[in-house]
């Protein structure tokens, strides 16, 4: 019998509250747009948290969300996150072939409980997800206009850290580090960890384990200096130590300091990180490898699934929430599953492939997180868009 692949996470989990159908366009929410780089005010696709848009507005955030909702309640709560959202995908996709682990903590409230009690009916593992006396639970108020950029839809988030910023980088444990892959995702809205990741990347390479660094947008830096790069950890050390970097377009921008996508992966590599994928809504896919554990990958760039957007067309779709985690965690199940096979190479353009189809199909379903009502269930789902993409881009070549 086949070992499985251990995959440890740490980083964002929370609860999303998700409001569809949200006109970007309309008079209240463009009087909430931002005005300039990190003054608070909300802006398609970007994070901002709940102090800072009060700052901006002026009000509480309760007394704005009505007139942005119509003043109806969430059309639905899920479980959100970069971490737990692209952990849950890989866990669901791989089964039995990996034992997926989520490190970090949440509330003692009532939201922490129906957070947890909402984990439990996935497949990762809970084990080193503790409580926090006394926190409030992360969350989420997601905006979604499924209108927007020409009907591929678009989010905006507004978010509160809450228990997050008692998770400290000393927590993970050895068996953390002594993973097969380890995962660091939507860190900068867990900012202890955010500000070690140098480190925590640093022990993680040292016992052999791939490192994965999936981002997400980082208000708290752009707000202290909106001109600069964003960091990555302490010091731009983090890239050395990064085998695999996830980032969408405009992360990618501010992380690097760079005008546009290739400028922004050349950067990364001149840092050292091994390999780079950049996502950007419902355009081409940028990827770029230089040496083991992928090998030599120049600058590539795949296709979206041509099958998802005519979906999308035709009327299948839920919202936009999740399909950047989804696509992360598409590419760890990928990567699972050739590590199991012992490759002496792992094929980054097929764990893009993978990422490409998974991050299509949370466009079919409202929020992030999909619940199996079976094992196996969202893998049949997934995979014969992977094998339609494997038709579409072998004719396009």
């Amino acid at each position: 019998m086949e070992r499985k692949v251990i995959v440890a996470g740490v980083g964002c989990c929370l609860v999303d509250r998700i409001y569809d159908h949200i006109d970007f366009s309309s008079e209240a929410f463009t009087s909430l747009m931002s005005r300039k780089p990190g003054d608070g005010g909300l802006w398609p696709g970007k994070l901002e948290f709940e102090e800072e848009v009060e700052r901006f507005a002026g009000r509480k955030f309760a007394s704005l969300l009505p007139s942005l909702t119509g003043g109806r309640q969430a059309d639905k709560e899920n479980i959100g996150g970069p971490c737990i959202v692209a952990l849950i995908h890989a866990a669901q996709l791989t089964g039995d072939a990996a034992e997926v682990r989520f490190y970090g903590c949440r509330g003692d409230d009532e939201v922490g409980s129906h957070l947890h009690e909402a984990l439990s009916r996935t497949p990762v593992n809970l084990s080193h997800y503790r409580i926090e006396p006394g926190a409030e639970t992360a969350s989420t108020v997601v905006l979604s206009d499924p209108d927007y950029d020409g009907g591929h839809g678009e989010r905006t988030f507004v978010n509160t850290i809450g228990a997050s910023w008692h998770y400290l980088p000393q927590e993970p444990d050895d068996d953390f580090y002594r993973a097969d892959i380890c995962v660091f995702g939507g860190t900068a809205i867990v900012p202890p960890i955010h500000e070690a990741l140098d480190t925590m990347l640093a022990k993680a390479r040292q016992q052999g384990a791939l490192t994965v660094v999936n981002t997400v947008y980082d208000s708290l830096n752009e707000r202290k200096n909106p001109h600069a790069r964003w960091p990555l950890g302490s010091s731009d050390e983090s890239y050395r130590q990064t085998d695999l970097l996830i980032v969408d377009k405009e992360e990618a921008l501010r992380l690097s300091g760079q005008a546009d996508i290739p400028g922004a992966v050349q950067c990364f590599m001149q840092l050292g990180t091994k390999a780079v994928l950049v996502t950007n809504g419902s355009r081409d896919v940028y990827l770029c490898a230089a040496g083991s554990p992928f090998g030599e990958l120049p600058l590539t760039k795949l296709p979206v699934s041509e099958a998802v957007t005519a979906e999308i067309m035709r009327g299948h779709k839920g919202d936009s929430t999740g399909c950047g985690d989804n696509f992360a965690g598409g590419v760890i199940a990928s990567l699972c599953w050739q590590k199991r096979e012992s490759r002496r190479l792992l094929d980054l353009q097929d764990a893009c492939r993978w990422g490409i189809v998974s991050g299509g199909y949370a466009c079919f379903y409202y929020g992030g997180t999909f619940f199996e009502t079976r094992p196996g269930e969202k893998l049949q789902l997934v995979e014969p868009l992977y094998k339609q993409y494997l038709e579409q881009t072998k004719a396009s070549h």
